[in-house]
């Protein structure tokens, strides 16, 4: 085993090297510690091409006509609300733990909750009796997880923990709350708005979105983001693995380079404390860099 590991790590070693030796990289790489310990490099490096999930929303239409700020972080402006970061832990339920972290930051943001409440992924990995998105494989696709809260909604985590990020597995759908008490009413999202509309005004849009509250998206994880470290990241290495939920939390541009601040689903040891910044208006994809300006959703509350 110690040979394994060692192995594992002097090829995630090598990686950063290279990351490290391309010229013009705007980002710093490093071994996380649980690429070492949990996660093998035939896991890491699956070559599974994404693919594009189908859109089923309401068009976003600003509120103000002015211009979006040079600058936004609703992290510093906010954490009370915004400051929490997800794990999605041995399970891939990255759409149904984003999506949910998200749902209870813009509750919070909106003030339907007195204080932020985190509401369960757990609850949609046991209960979603469509089997959209009711397992450990990543279902790619927030919109379907938006949907359950818009038909079905959630309970609080302090219901129905998440579990499945210790297990790998997903459960019955249960009948009461982990502690055996009566389910709480479910709280549900109203409406499924389409903030990306056009990759002519993706980032205008975004940004005007942004204002009200964080919004939900998506990122082609390719093999090289797995590695970041700090900085503002732009793909130069490996291939695609697979379609991965995030949330835009913010913008903003350092030495001339534009980037989105956004909250990743891999715990505070990742990245910078949970968060990675990403080149803003890629203008050489039409769906921004690693297309996460793709696919983009804010709910009503």
């Amino acid at each position: 085993m110690i040979i394994i590991m060692c192995v594992i790590n002097s090829a995630h070693q090598e990686v950063v090297q290279i990351l490290e030796n391309i010229p013009g990289i705007t980002w710093k790489a490093k071994v996380h510690d649980k690429m070492n310990s949990n996660i093998p490099l035939n896991q890491v490096y699956k070559t599974k091409e994404p693919q594009r999930p189908k859109l089923t929303s309401r068009k976003f239409t600003p509120v103000s006509t002015k211009k979006a700020p040079d600058y936004w972080d609703w992290v510093q402006m906010n954490p009370g609300c915004s400051d929490f970061v997800p794990n999605i832990g041995q399970c891939g339920a990255s759409s149904q733990v984003s999506v949910m972290n998200t749902f209870s930051d813009f509750r919070c943001f909106q003030g339907k909750d007195s204080e932020r409440i985190e509401y369960s992924s757990q609850y949609i990995l046991n209960c979603d009796t469509n089997d959209r998105c009711r397992n450990c494989n990543e279902c790619a696709q927030p919109n379907l997880v938006w949907r359950f809260l818009i038909d079905v909604g959630t309970v609080p985590q302090t219901c129905m923990s998440y579990q499945s990020g210790i297990t790998a597995k997903t459960g019955k759908c249960p009948t009461s709350c982990d502690d055996g008490s009566q389910f709480p009413t479910l709280v549900k999202a109203k409406e499924l708005i389409n903030i990306c509309t056009s990759s002519q005004t993706n980032e205008e849009t975004i940004k005007q979105a942004l204002i009200d509250g964080p919004v939900s998206t998506m990122i082609i994880a390719s093999e090289d983001l797995y590695y970041y470290k700090s900085g503002i990241y732009q793909h130069v290495y490996g291939k695609n693995i697979c379609w991965s939920a995030c949330e835009f939390v913010g913008y903003g541009e350092e030495n001339g380079v534009k980037f989105w601040k956004v909250k990743n689903v891999w715990g505070r040891e990742w990245g910078e404390n949970g968060y990675f910044r990403i080149l803003r208006g890629n203008g050489s994809n039409n769906g921004g860099e690693s297309n996460i300006e793709f696919e983009c959703y804010q709910a009503q509350v």
